[in-house]
Protein backbone atom coordinates (compact mmCIF):
# COMPACT_ATOMS: atom_id res chain seq x y z
CA UNK A 1 0.00 0.00 0.00
CA UNK A 2 1.25 3.50 -0.83
CA UNK A 3 2.18 6.22 1.60
CA UNK A 4 -0.43 8.59 2.92
CA UNK A 5 -0.32 12.29 2.09
CA UNK A 6 0.76 12.99 5.68
CA UNK A 7 3.65 10.56 5.43
CA UNK A 8 4.74 12.02 2.11
CA UNK A 9 4.62 15.54 3.56
CA UNK A 10 6.63 14.49 6.61
CA UNK A 11 9.28 12.74 4.49
CA UNK A 12 9.57 15.63 2.06
CA UNK A 13 9.78 18.21 4.85
CA UNK A 14 12.49 16.22 6.63
CA UNK A 15 14.53 15.88 3.42
CA UNK A 16 14.24 19.55 2.45
CA UNK A 17 14.54 21.16 5.88
CA UNK A 18 17.88 22.85 6.43
CA UNK A 19 20.17 21.58 9.12
CA UNK A 20 19.41 23.75 12.17
CA UNK A 21 23.13 24.00 12.86
CA UNK A 22 23.93 25.14 9.32
CA UNK A 23 23.18 28.82 9.97
CA UNK A 24 26.19 30.23 11.81
CA UNK A 25 24.42 33.48 12.71
CA UNK A 26 21.30 32.20 14.46
CA UNK A 27 22.99 30.89 17.64
CA UNK A 28 25.16 33.99 18.15
CA UNK A 29 22.53 36.43 19.50
CA UNK A 30 21.16 33.75 21.82
CA UNK A 31 24.65 33.38 23.34
CA UNK A 32 25.22 37.13 23.40
CA UNK A 33 28.09 36.60 20.97
CA UNK A 34 26.83 38.62 18.00
CA UNK A 35 28.69 41.88 17.66
CA UNK A 36 26.93 45.13 16.93
CA UNK A 37 28.42 45.26 13.41
CA UNK A 38 27.10 41.77 12.69
CA UNK A 39 23.62 42.74 13.83
CA UNK A 40 23.82 45.96 11.82
CA UNK A 41 24.72 43.96 8.71
CA UNK A 42 21.72 41.70 9.37
CA UNK A 43 19.44 44.74 9.68
CA UNK A 44 20.77 46.22 6.45
CA UNK A 45 20.23 42.99 4.52
CA UNK A 46 16.74 42.56 5.98
CA UNK A 47 15.74 45.98 4.69
CA UNK A 48 16.31 44.65 1.17
CA UNK A 49 14.67 41.29 1.89
CA UNK A 50 11.49 42.74 3.39
CA UNK A 51 11.08 45.26 0.55
CA UNK A 52 11.66 42.60 -2.13
CA UNK A 53 9.24 40.15 -0.52
CA UNK A 54 6.63 42.90 -0.26
CA UNK A 55 6.92 43.71 -3.97
CA UNK A 56 6.84 40.01 -4.93
CA UNK A 57 3.68 39.28 -2.96
CA UNK A 58 1.92 42.39 -4.25
CA UNK A 59 2.83 41.37 -7.81
CA UNK A 60 1.45 37.89 -7.14
CA UNK A 61 -1.76 39.39 -5.76
CA UNK A 62 -2.06 41.65 -8.80
CA UNK A 63 -1.70 38.66 -11.13
CA UNK A 64 -4.30 36.75 -9.12
CA UNK A 65 -6.76 39.65 -8.98
CA UNK A 66 -9.19 37.92 -11.31
CA UNK A 67 -9.99 35.48 -8.48
CA UNK A 68 -10.67 37.49 -5.27
CA UNK A 69 -10.02 34.57 -2.91
CA UNK A 70 -6.62 33.98 -4.46
CA UNK A 71 -5.76 37.68 -4.47
CA UNK A 72 -6.59 37.97 -0.76
CA UNK A 73 -4.39 34.98 -0.02
CA UNK A 74 -1.53 36.54 -1.98
CA UNK A 75 -1.90 39.98 -0.40
CA UNK A 76 -1.79 38.68 3.19
CA UNK A 77 1.96 37.88 3.17
CA UNK A 78 2.75 41.32 1.74
CA UNK A 79 0.78 42.98 4.51
CA UNK A 80 2.40 40.70 7.08
CA UNK A 81 5.80 42.18 6.36
CA UNK A 82 4.76 45.70 7.40
CA UNK A 83 5.14 45.11 11.17
CA UNK A 84 8.52 43.50 10.56
CA UNK A 85 9.62 46.52 8.57
CA UNK A 86 8.56 48.92 11.33
CA UNK A 87 10.38 46.91 13.98
CA UNK A 88 13.42 46.57 11.76
CA UNK A 89 13.97 50.33 11.65
CA UNK A 90 14.18 50.49 15.46
CA UNK A 91 16.51 47.47 15.49
CA UNK A 92 18.72 49.02 12.80
CA UNK A 93 18.93 52.32 14.70
CA UNK A 94 19.91 50.47 17.88
CA UNK A 95 22.71 48.81 15.87
CA UNK A 96 24.01 52.17 14.68
CA UNK A 97 22.49 52.08 11.21
CA UNK A 98 21.47 55.56 10.17
CA UNK A 99 20.76 57.39 6.91
CA UNK A 100 24.14 57.54 5.19
CA UNK A 101 25.18 54.02 6.17
CA UNK A 102 21.85 52.58 5.09
CA UNK A 103 21.95 54.45 1.77
CA UNK A 104 25.46 53.20 1.05
CA UNK A 105 24.62 49.56 1.71
CA UNK A 106 25.10 47.22 -1.24
CA UNK A 107 23.22 43.98 -0.56
CA UNK A 108 25.22 40.76 -0.52
CA UNK A 109 24.10 38.30 -3.22
CA UNK A 110 24.06 35.33 -0.83
CA UNK A 111 21.80 37.20 1.55
CA UNK A 112 19.40 38.06 -1.24
CA UNK A 113 18.89 34.52 -2.55
CA UNK A 114 15.61 34.16 -0.65
CA UNK A 115 13.85 37.18 -2.16
CA UNK A 116 15.14 36.22 -5.59
CA UNK A 117 13.31 32.90 -5.29
CA UNK A 118 10.17 34.52 -3.89
CA UNK A 119 10.08 36.81 -6.90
Amino acid sequence: MGRTAGQLLETTTRQLAPDPGANRLVPLPARGAAGRDTLAALALEQRWVIAADHRSFLHLADRAAQEPRTAAWSTAPAEGGAPAGRRLEAFAAACGVHGERAAACEPLPGCQAHPAYVA
